[in-house]
């Protein structure tokens, strides 16, 4: 993945929607693809690091993880699907997911499959956007990298997207959880000029990598 990006190159504009605590996460042995690649890239050729994360425990470690680059800005919100109207959601998560909850998700049953003898979540409030308002509200150029790891509604995001009205240049998102919707969800980013290049940026290998010339 970097030697393809790398070598091709883009605005400059990098995107990640759950950005948890960056790479400052115990829980998962102070990895985070996303941070690590980006960390890894020239700074000229770095313009924007736009990260969303909506678990409030998270954004003072995020801050931390990010102090060094002026070019970063946090959003603490929720990227929820188009049928959530709502201007708020709640996410469930389990204590023992702790200290960063990977896991959080607006959808219980999501919490509840990789915590299968717990009958208790705890639950916090969020303000919510729908991705492609988002991206166009704070720019309008194109994206060289959208990185999505959604806890459960990935393939609802990226089923939703109008990709006329959204410029991105390499898509990577988390494929584990697209269950019955992985062949619409290929199918789409096919008919819309994606290609698949392989692993994406999540450092175990769950992500596939898109991208559109």
């Amino acid at each position: 993945m970097e030697h393809v990006i790398n070598n091709i190159g883009g605005s400059g504009i990098f995107i990640q929607v759950g950005a948890g605590a960056g790479d400052l996460d115990s829980g998962v042995s102070f990895h985070d693809g996303f941070t690590e690649f980006i960390k890894k890239l020239p700074r000229e050729r770095i313009k924007k690091i736009i990260l969303v994360e909506p678990n409030p425990i998270n954004i003072p470690k995020l801050r931390e993880c990010w102090k060094d680059y002026p070019e970063a800005t946090i959003y603490e919100l929720a990227i929820v699907p188009k049928n959530i109207k709502e201007d708020t959601v709640t996410l469930y998560y389990e204590k023992d997911d702790g200290p960063h909850f990977q896991v959080a998700s607006i959808i219980k049953d999501h919490v509840q499959k990789h915590y299968q003898n717990k009958s208790e979540f705890n639950t916090f409030t969020a303000r919510t956007k729908h991705l492609e308002d988002f991206i166009n509200e704070i720019t309008k150029e194109e994206i060289e990298l959208l990185a999505l790891d959604i806890e459960g509604i990935d393939a609802e995001i990226l089923l939703d997207i109008d990709y006329n009205n959204l410029k991105v240049k390499f898509l990577s998102f988390e494929h584990l959880h697209l269950g019955n919707n992985t062949e619409s969800v290929l199918l789409k980013l096919t008919n819309n000029n994606f290609n698949y290049l392989g692993n994406g940026v999540d450092y175990n290998g769950y992500d596939h990598l898109f991208a559109r010339f």
